[in-house]
C-alpha cells in the first residue's frame, strides 16, 4: 500500500520550494513517469539499500542507475522510473527558477537526468542526508530539510522578482511579459534560461501542459476534448497530440486511461502511476 504525505514550505521557503512529499510503498506496476512542471526535483532515498532506476528518454532508449540522492536536472520532458517497491523517497519540488533563486548554483550544471546530489551540494548533503535516514518521522525530515535550505541566503534580486513575476503569468502573451518586465527580450529570455534552463515559450508550453493535465484528472469521466484544444490554443487536434506526447511520451486518451486505470493516481498528481504497457525496457 503506498503512502504519501506533502508538506508546503512557509515563507520564505516557499517562494523557493513548491512541496515536499514523502512516498513510502508501493504498487504493483511496472513504471511511474514524472512529468516536467518546469521546476527541478530532488529526490531522497531513505532506504539505505534500495536502487533506483532512471530512463533520461521518454523512449527509454537509456537507463542510469541511482542511489541516495539525486536531482531530476531541468526536466524538459516526462522522466521514467522502474517501480521499486522498496522504495522510500522524500521528493523536493523547486519552484521554476527556485532552485537557481535560492542556491545560486548554476542549472547548467543539471543539464543531465539523475545526477548525484553530493555533486551538486557537496559533502554538507550528506550529513543531510544521514540525519534523514536516522529521523523517526514526517515532520523530523521536513524540519531537517527546511533548515538545510534556509541556510542559503534567501535575499531575493531584481532578476529573481523578474522570473517570478514571469512565472506567475506565464499564461500571458510572451510581449506582454516583456513590456511589463522593463528589459529587452534578449535579457528576459537570458534570465529564464539562467534561473530556469529554459526559454519563455518553453516555460508557456509546460504551464499549458500542466493545465490540461489539471483539467483531465478533475473532469476524467467527461472530458471535453475539443474544448479543452481551443481553450488552451492548440491550432488542431493534431496539434494538441503532438505537443501533450511530446511532454509525457503518451497520447492524451492513454493518459486518461492512466488515471481511470487507478485511483491512485490522485495520490502525487505530477507522477502517472500506472501507464500502457510500452513493451518493456530490459
Amino acid at each position: 500500500m503506498m503512502q504519501v504525505q506533502q508538506h508546503i514550505p512557509k515563507y520564505p521557503l516557499c517562494n523557493f520550494i513548491q512541496h515536499i512529499v514523502y512516498v513510502s510503498g508501493a504498487l504493483p506496476i511496472p513504471y511511474l513517469r514524472e512529468l516536467p512542471q518546469g521546476g527541478i526535483n530532488l529526490v531522497i532515498e531513505l532506504n539505505e539499500n534500495a536502487v533506483n532506476t532512471v530512463y533520461p528518454e521518454i523512449m527509454m532508449g537509456s537507463k542510469k542507475v541511482v542511489k541516495n540522492a539525486w536531482i531530476s536536472g531541468t526536466q524538459k520532458q516526462a522522466i521514467m522510473y522502474k517501480n521499486n517497491p522498496n522504495s522510500t523517497i522524500m521528493g523536493i519540488r523547486f519552484t521554476a527558477g527556485g532552485f537557481f533563486s535560492l542556491t545560486r548554483i548554476p542549472v547548467a550544471v543539471l543539464d543531465k537526468v539523475g545526477i548525484e546530489a553530493e555533486e551538486v551540494f557537496g559533502s554538507s548533503f550528506m550529513r543531510l542526508h544521514e540525519q534523514l535516514l536516522n529521523a523517526s518521522s514526517f515532520a523530523e525530515r521536513v524540519a531537517m530539510i527546511e533548515r538545510y535550505f534556509l541556510q542559503y541566503s534567501v535575499e531575493e534580486n531584481m532578476g529573481d522578482h523578474i522570473v517570478k513575476f514571469i512565472n506567475q503569468h506565464i499564461d500571458k502573451p510572451l510581449d506582454w511579459l516583456i513590456q511589463k518586465s522593463g528589459y529587452s527580450q534578449k535579457h528576459v529570455i537570458h534570465l529564464l534560461k539562467t534561473y530556469t534552463g529554459f526559454s519563455p515559450k518553453y516555460l508557456q508550453r509546460i504551464h499549458r501542459l500542466n493545465q490540461v493535465v489539471t483539467e483531465i484528472q478533475r473532469n476524467k469521466d467527461h472530458i471535453d476534448w475539443f474544448a479543452i484544444i481551443h481553450r488552451y490554443g492548440y491550432f488542431d487536434q493534431a496539434h494538441f497530440i503532438k505537443d501533450f506526447s511530446h511532454f509525457t511520451g503518451l497520447k492524451p486518451m492513454e493518459y486518461l486511461g492512466s488515471q481511470l486505470a487507478l485511483d491512485a493516481n490522485k495520490l502525487v498528481p505530477d507522477v502517472i502511476l500506472q501507464i500502457p504497457d510500452d513493451g518493456g525496457t530490459e
